[in-house]
């Protein structure tokens, strides 16, 4: 399996219960083809560098994902006919950008689980 990086731009009228709909059906669609999510980052809107479809603004959702080569194919079917989505991108990530999300990604749980400090260790400092 490879690791990608998917942005999605959906139109910034939609609200916040219709993108996280969207946003599941795309997860879905990858978790059938037999892909697993790793990450997933709601940007919120933003201003778009140019007018795209009459838009100025999106609302931008980040998700990094494994999945099989085929399973890609599938994806940009589904986001040219997905109305919601007006602009996609999906990136292939080399060894090295795997590295550093992982990486990123042990640091992150590590600070999860990490206790936080008791009032009376604080006290002592």
């Amino acid at each position: 399996m490879n690791f990608y990086e998917n942005l999605v731009i959906f139109e910034s009228s939609l609200d916040d219960k219709a993108i996280e709909g969207s946003v599941e059906r795309i997860k879905g669609l990858i978790v059938k083809k037999g892909g697993e999510i790793l990450k997933t980052e709601n940007w919120g809107q933003k201003k778009l560098a140019y007018v795209l479809k009459k838009q100025k603004k999106g609302i931008y959702v980040l998700l990094i994902f494994k999945a099989l080569p085929n399973t890609i194919a599938e994806l940009e079917k589904f986001y040219k006919v997905f109305d919601p989505v007006f602009k996609f991108l999906i990136i292939k990530l080399t060894k090295k950008q795997i590295e550093v999300f992982l990486t990123a990604m042990a640091e992150e749980e590590n600070k999860e689980t990490e206790p936080a400090p008791s009032q009376e260790e604080n006290k002592n400092v």
